[in-house]
C-alpha cells in the first residue's frame, strides 16, 4: 500500500484496458494494493494472465478487444486507465489495424467515459514527435511522426482533447518514453532491454541496429505506475504531458556495455541494420509534468537496471 495513493483510490472501480500486458498489470497491481476494484480488459494478443494477481476479489478479467467490446455492459467505473494499443514495429506490417486500435479504440473507450462520467488516463507514446529538431523534447515541440504508431497515437490524442472540449470529459494524455522493466515481452519488436538481458545472461551476442549511436531517456515502469496514479489524483484534465526518465540520454550502445557488464556476460557487439521508424535521438522534458502533477522519475537507469536483471535470472 501506498499512503500517497490510497486514499485516492481506496473503494472507487476502476477499468484497465490492455490490463494484462507489460505496463497495464503494473497499474492493476497498485490500484489493488490500495484498496481498488479492478475490471481487467484485454484481448491478450500481448497481455498474459500470469501477469496478474490470482484469487484476488476485487479483480474482475475479461476477454476483449477495445475495437468491438460493449462497455455498457460494464456499468458504472469511477476511472479508467487505457493502455490498450497496438506495438510501433507491427504498425508498419499492418497500418489498418494499427489505427483502429490505437485511435478507433481510444474513441470507444472515451464513449465510455462520457456515458458513465469516468476520470480517464491515456497513454500515448513520445513517438508523435517523430525526429526531434531540439533535445529534450518538450510538448510544444513539432509533432512529425515518422511511423503508422506515432500517427496514431497522435490521432487518439486528438480524440480525447475533442472530447474534453466537445463531451467534458475528464481526460488527462500521458507522452511515455522508453519504458522498461518486470513483466516486458521479450521479442525483437518490444524492448531493447530484456532483449540484451536475455542474450547477455545466455552469452549470446548483443544485435545493435545501425550504429548504435541513437539514444533513448529510459523510464521505468514504476515510475510510469507513479505517473499514473499521479495523473488520476491530480486536476490536469486536458492536459498533455510527457513522462520520461529524467532526460538522460543513453545511447545504445552504452546500454549494450552497461547491460554486458552488469550481467557479468562477456557478450559481443554485433551491428544489423537499422529498424524502419528508429528514431535517432529521444529524451523528454518532463518538466509540465512535475508542475501539473508532481511527477518526477525516481529511479535511474543503473537501479532499473540491476532491479530488472535480478527479475529476468529468477
Amino acid at each position: 500500500m501506498d499512503t500517497q495513493f490510497h486514499e485516492t483510490v481506496e473503494g472507487l472501480r476502476f477499468l484497465v484496458t490492455g490490463g494484462a500486458g507489460f505496463i497495464g498489470s503494473h497499474i492493476v497491481s497498485a490500484l489493488l494494493d490500495n484498496g481498488a476494484s479492478v475490471v481487467v480488459l484485454d484481448d491478450f494478443s500481448n497481455g498474459r494472465e500470469s501477469n496478474l494477481p490470482k484469487g484476488n476479489p476485487r479483480l474482475e478479467l475479461l476477454s476483449g478487444d477495445v475495437r468491438t467490446f460493449g462497455f455498457d455492459s460494464l456499468g458504472k467505473v469511477d476511472g479508467i486507465f487505457n493502455e490498450a494499443a497496438r506495438a510501433l514495429l507491427p504498425s508498419f506490417e499492418d497500418p489498418l489495424t494499427d489505427v483502429a486500435v490505437n485511435a478507433g479504440g481510444t474513441a470507444r473507450v472515451l464513449e465510455y467515459a462520457r456515458k458513465c462520467g469516468a476520470k480517464l488516463v491515456h497513454a500515448s507514446s513520445g513517438s508523435v514527435y517523430g525526429n526531434p529538431v531540439s533535445v529534450p523534447i518538450s510538448e510544444d515541440h513539432p509533432m512529425r511522426p515518422i511511423s503508422p504508431y506515432g500517427v496514431s497515437k497522435l490521432a487518439s490524442e486528438y480524440y480525447c482533447l475533442m472530447y474534453k472540449s466537445e463531451f467534458g470529459v475528464d481526460v488527462t494524455v500521458l507522452r511515455y518514453f522508453n519504458v522498461y522493466g518486470p513483466r516486458q515481452t521479450i521479442s525483437e519488436e518490444m524492448g531493447v532491454i530484456p532483449i540484451f538481458v536475455k542474450r547477455a545472461l545466455a552469452g549470446e551476442p548483443l544485435r545493435v541496429n545501425g550504429d548504435g549511436k541513437q539514444t533513448r531517456d529510459f523510464l521505468n515502469v514504476a515510475d510510469v505506475v507513479r505517473a499514473n496514479l499521479l495523473a488520476f489524483r491530480a486536476k490536469a484534465s486536458g492536459s498533455i504531458m510527457n513522462i520520461g526518465g529524467g532526460g538522460r540520454e543513453v545511447s545504445i550502445l552504452e546500454l549494450a556495455k552497461k547491460v554486458s557488464g552488469m550481467c557479468g556476460s562477456r557478450s559481443e557487439v554485433v551491428h544489423a541494420p537499422p529498424k524502419p521508424g528508429d528514431i535517432r535521438r529521444l529524451a523528454a522534458d518532463s518538466s509540465r509534468a512535475r508542475n501539473l502533477i508532481g511527477y518526477t522519475p525516481t529511479v535511474t537507469i543503473d537501479e532499473g537496471l540491476k532491479s530488472y536483471i535480478e527479475y529476468a535470472k529468477r
